[in-house]
């Protein structure tokens, strides 16, 4: 039961539908047709003091009360759909949710961890339920030949946003309520959010007026609402500047740099994706200035959302940032020299993993760590290694992977590397020198990028196969390393993935492979750098 202090006064029996007479029509025929059986026609014979209902005077205009009129049971549309969504229906058993589904009053919508469905009503209002959300149809009907739809849905868990068109002289004023625990929300023409937090909802209302309980939130304000009542209307914080946001993104999991807002406990950032109703696929509230998510995403076009939310959980408004995703085919992985290896032979070897995706490589060599002028520029290698002459000095280099169609991923990160003269001779023994005897090494050491997520851990496995059935190395830690001891001679396979804070997994990158040589001894350490 909603408190009394809260509840959103139900529209009163004054809103009225203007019906223009026609030729034949009278009181007790319009009843027929247009009004609910136990409605009296004599009230909107008062109403417009007739004084006789069986003659009507044609074209001109007949004051009808809304509450009089027939209701008709209206269906909503599932748009779209992302991640896991469910319908929860009387008296069936729980179902998956797809796109272009009729949602009927008393349908329950249920979205999971990083999920959203957007529903369209018969009066072309749409919401949208984001993550973890739970959105019950109580009530959806057109009102007999008005062209007015009244849809009531009850939002008990997540985040909802709701576009509802205003009228128009061809189409009545949408009657649209949002309830949740502790208060009610209702509109005409506006673009509101609404979210359960616990025992609060918040509210905030982008376009047009939102009656929240008793109070009344206009555009650009929002409220706190709790069981003992509604706040009053605070201003939205402004939209943030996402100016310096990078336009292309090339490094997967996903990783966005988010400004600093004075007055803001944390920052909302969603990614949707640029269809024509946008799907929302990745929604998260972050207290540091970067936005990040373990989930996979295809390469394409996005389009990020960011605003900032004040310390009672309010969200400001909302600024709006395209971009592109391009992170594949991945870079492959750099085997030698290590970083910042220093090198003393005039021919350096470049070697790094195969990616079964490509066809060919491209590689960069330059002075400068921005490549402005390579010094090598090769992009029709098919082997895994490119052996060049170096002058002393610092050298970058870097390494992208070409698909057989010619697309093109990503460059690895820069690597350096040092050219040396040789150090001199040593002096000559004073006695014969005994044999030195050779040292093993520890065997094969693979090396990643940290990832800045914070509180990320990694996931490394090394394999025998492709398949990555033949594992022999199944790691998680919270390093950017691990070690393979002392392995036995041939191909093996490497992959890793990062882990969020909360458990929640990404894909693994695409696997590459390291050759280990048909030797006993170890005279050297490998590095391998995995770039994401």
């Amino acid at each position: 039961m909603l408190p009394a202090s809260v509840a959103l006064a139900q529209p009163a029996a004054a809103e009225e539908w203007s019906y223009r007479i026609e030729r034949g029509d009278t009181l007790i025929g319009l009843h027929e047709r247009l009004m609910r059986p136990e409605a009296s026609w004599r009230q909107v014979q008062r109403l417009n003091r007739i004084a006789d209902p069986l003659r009507l005077q044609p074209g001109s205009t007949l004051r009808i009360p809304i509450a009089l009129l027939r209701e008709e049971a209206a269906n909503a549309e599932v748009l779209h759909v992302h991640g896991e969504v469910w319908l929860e229906r009387a008296g069936a058993e729980r179902q998956a949710l797809a796109a272009a589904a009729p949602v009927h009053a008393g349908d329950t919508v249920v979205t999971g961890a990083q999920s959203s469905v957007s529903l369209r009503f018969a009066d072309g209002a749409r919401t949208q339920l984001g993550p973890n959300g739970r959105l019950l149809v109580d009530r959806h009907v057109r009102l007999g030949a008005s062209g007015s739809v009244e849809t009531r849905v009850r939002l008990d868990a997540g985040g909802a946003e709701a576009q509802v068109p205003p009228a128009t002289p061809a189409r009545a004023a949408p009657r649209f309520e949002m309830r949740t625990p502790v208060v009610n929300l209702g509109v005409r023409g506006t673009e509101f959010r609404g979210r359960v937090d616990g025992a609060r909802t918040l509210a905030e209302v982008v376009q047009g007026r939102v009656a929240a309980g008793t109070q009344t939130l206009d555009a650009g304000f929002g409220t706190v609402a709790t069981a003992a009542g509604v706040a009053p209307p605070r201003p939205l914080l402004a939209a943030p500047d996402l100016s310096a946001l990078p336009a292309r993104i090339e490094r997967m999991p996903l990783q966005l740099p988010l400004p600093r807002i004075e007055g803001a406990r944390a920052i909302r950032a969603q990614v949707f994706d640029t269809a024509e109703v946008p799907r929302l696929l990745l929604d998260g509230l972050f207290e540091q200035p970067i936005a990040g998510w373990a989930d996979d995403l295809p390469d394409g076009r996005y389009e990020l959302r960011v605003r900032a939310s004040d310390t009672d959980g309010v969200e400001g408004q909302t600024s709006r940032r395209a971009f592109t995703l391009k992170a594949r085919p991945e870079p492959p992985f750099l085997l030698r020299p290590r970083a910042g290896e220093k090198i003393t032979d005039e021919q350096v070897t470049l070697a790094w993993a195969r990616n079964p995706q490509a066809a060919r490589y491209k590689v960069q060599i330059a002075p400068q760590a921005d490549f402005a002028a390579p010094t090598v520029q090769r992009d029709d290698l098919t082997a895994t290694e490119l052996r060049v002459p170096l002058a002393l000095g610092t050298h970058h280099w870097r390494v992208a992977t070409v698909r057989a169609d010619g697309d093109t991923g990503p460059w690895s990160d820069a690597q350096t590397l040092e050219r040396v003269e040789r150090p001199p001779p040593p002096p000559p023994p004073s006695a014969p020198a005994s044999q030195s005897s050779q040292v093993a090494g520890d065997g094969v050491v693979v090396n990643w990028a940290a990832t800045p997520l914070a509180g990320a851990s990694y996931q490394v496995q090394i394999a025998r196969d492709a398949a990555f059935t033949q594992i022999v190395l199944d790691e998680r830690t919270a390093r950017t390393e691990a070690l393979l001891a002392k392995p036995d001679a041939g191909i093996y396979y490497v992959r890793v993935r990062t882990i969020g804070a909360d458990g929640r997994a990404g894909g693994f990158g695409a696997a590459q492979e390291i050759e280990v040589p048909r030797s006993m001894w170890w005279l050297w350490l490998l590095p391998l750098l995995l770039l994401f």
